[in-house]
């Protein structure tokens, strides 16, 4: 079995940065690590449901990636048989949301509820515009949440507060990513994603403005929560994540494909830079 060809296939960096949202999200609530055993458990939903929602869009995507010349696709490529990333998606869905009945009821109702989503937006709702658009930025807040109803039953605020951010700049990116592939996507029978109904570079000016509220948003720890009222540590790192995706902001304008291609992965840094902002934040509170 080729392993780096199922790593490609499910975007590993999107399940791990995941799982690390949802220990985010424990310890905003703790202001301490939870059990490891606990940890580990409250991991594999994320982890895995993320396995399935890139395998079954790979396997309905196959022909479109084919006709943008995405080499990285395994699918594409041939280094994995299309069948296999049907079986992968199924299997994985139902590891995650079963093992999300051991933690509580309401991280169940998440993981079922994006475990379904997941198959709908890859049979249909990624052809609707920005409600495709708007479940793939959602994917991304939805982890904190999570991690956060693993351990209380009501949403901290500043949990909420992260997800809208984790959403706005999810949004962008899915709106960047959906630009660079929408040659490809108009030779798709039935395909409505928003770049095609808007234009392309009206979507990379609304994926700049998504981008700038999340920078704005990411400022109002600093004066308004308590655990990050005045920690320069968290003020550091936030900085480092906005200045990345300011720059995204700026060079995406000019619709530079080349640009975004390298503008997913320095986007996945930035959230990773401020996903480390808000966990040092919280662990200093302890």
């Amino acid at each position: 079995m080729n392993i780096d060809a199922y790593v490609r296939l499910t975007r590993i960096e999107h399940a791990l940065l995941l799982c690390v949202a949802v220990i985010a999200g424990q310890i905003m609530v703790l202001h301490s690590y939870p059990p490891i055993l606990f940890a580990l458990l409250t991991f594999i939903p994320p982890f895995m449901i993320e396995v399935a929602a890139f395998s079954i869009n790979d396997y309905f995507d196959v022909e479109v990636d084919r006709r943008n010349g995405r080499a990285d696709r395994p699918l594409v490529t041939g280094e994995i048989p299309k069948e296999n990333a049907l079986y992968l998606s199924v299997a994985a869905a139902i590891i995650g949301v079963a093992d999300s009945w051991f933690i509580n009821p309401a991280c169940f109702v998440i993981a079922l509820a994006v475990a379904g989503a997941s198959f709908l937006y890859s049979f249909k709702l990624k052809d609707m515009g920005l409600v495709g658009n708007s479940y793939v930025g959602a994917t991304m807040a939805v982890p904190f949440v999570f991690g956060n109803l693993s351990v209380f039953p009501t949403i901290m605020s500043s949990v909420g507060l992260l997800a809208v951010i984790a959403f706005l700049a999810g949004l962008g990116r899915e709106i960047m990513g959906a630009v660079r592939d929408v040659e490809g996507d108009r030779e798709r029978e039935g395909a409505g994603t928003f770049p095609m109904l808007v234009g392309a570079q009206a979507a990379l000016i609304f994926s700049a403005i998504l981008y700038g509220s999340a920078i704005l948003l990411s400022f109002v720890p600093f004066f308004t929560i308590p655990e990050y009222t005045g920690n320069l540590n968290y003020l550091i790192l936030v900085g480092f994540c906005d200045v990345i995706l300011a720059w995204i902001m700026g060079m995406s304008i000019g619709d530079s494909r080349g640009f975004l291609k390298r503008a997913r992965m320095l986007s996945l840094l930035a959230m990773a830079l401020g996903l480390l902002a808000f966990l040092v934040g919280a662990y200093k509170f302890a």
